[in-house]
């Protein structure tokens, strides 16, 4: 049963425009369109995290970020590399967001635009990966090794449909 989804952050969640910055405080950012959309639909049956490569950003300032474009109330969880020490697609950073989220990884989608990091991170554990494609990191033949394949957020609904989930978020 499906119980919570995964999202990356830069580039899937957020459209990032950086110059020469590293800090998600010094970034002009840009939630993609409908993401609030989809995560306020989302958030009210599953769990939401958010798994995310930062160089500097600790969990605060990718809290702020998230707050900032509307966000953050549909966000349960955040790891963030620089918080943990490893970056995707160390197990570990899948591990701690699945413990925060009290999941295992089988009631886990990820949703992530590099097939690196994202998607072969994801299903290394056995959670179902899903390709964002309108990334700079997209490639052809990257599409074989994810689950699931899309272009714009709002077919992570129909994914989480097709799968079957928990309906209403509970408190366990």
């Amino acid at each position: 049963m499906l119980k919570v989804i995964l999202f990356d952050l830069g580039d899937t969640l957020i459209q990032e425009r950086v110059d020469d910055v590293i800090t998600l405080d010094a970034m002009t950012l840009h939630a993609h369109p409908y993401a609030r959309a989809v995560l306020k639909q989302l958030s009210s049956r599953y769990r939401i995290g958010v798994v995310t490569d930062t160089e500097t950003s600790f969990e605060p300032s990718v809290r702020a970020a998230l707050c900032n474009l509307g966000l953050a109330p549909f966000i349960s969880a955040v790891v963030t590399s620089a918080d943990l020490g490893v970056t995707k697609p160390n197990r570990a950073m899948f591990l701690e967001v699945l413990r925060r989220l009290g999941a295992k990884p089988s009631e886990a989608i990820m949703v992530g635009n590099d097939p690196e990091r994202d998607i072969q991170g994801a299903r290394q554990l056995g959670i179902i990966s899903v390709l964002y494609r309108p990334s700079k990191y997209y490639r052809p033949a990257a599409e074989s090794d994810a689950d699931y394949v899309i272009d714009g957020l709002e077919q992570v609904i129909e994914i989480a449909d097709r799968l079957g989930g928990c309906g209403e978020v509970t408190e366990d």
